[in-house]
């Protein structure tokens, strides 16, 4: 019975807050771009090179530092352009609105 009382609170309070954020999509947004796109795509890069040392003059080594360098600056554009949607969106924020 605690157990169920607890679960029952735990999973209404959770309900309220994500109806109470209309722009969770947004939220999401600036998770994948600053968390996951430069752990999916930069990070194994620069493992590779760290690990297996291909030679600089090699097309392997420049490929993974371009794949590295390209993906590290997207994330931060994408970092910066889920920080201003979710500024815009705030403007208009309504809480329990029926988006």
């Amino acid at each position: 019975m605690p157990r169920l009382a607890s679960r029952t609170v735990a999973v209404a309070f959770a309900t309220t807050m994500a109806a109470m954020v209309p722009f969770f999509g947004d939220m999401n947004a600036l998770i994948g771009a600053f968390g996951f796109l430069p752990l999916d795509f930069a990070v194994p890069a620069v493992f590779y090179n760290l690990t297996f040392k291909p030679s600089k003059k090699g097309v392997v080594f420049w490929l993974n530092t371009t794949i590295a360098v390209v993906f590290s600056a997207l994330a931060g554009i994408a970092s910066i352009a889920a920080v201003r949607q979710i500024a815009l969106d705030a403007n208009t924020y309504k809480l329990f609105a029926n988006v």
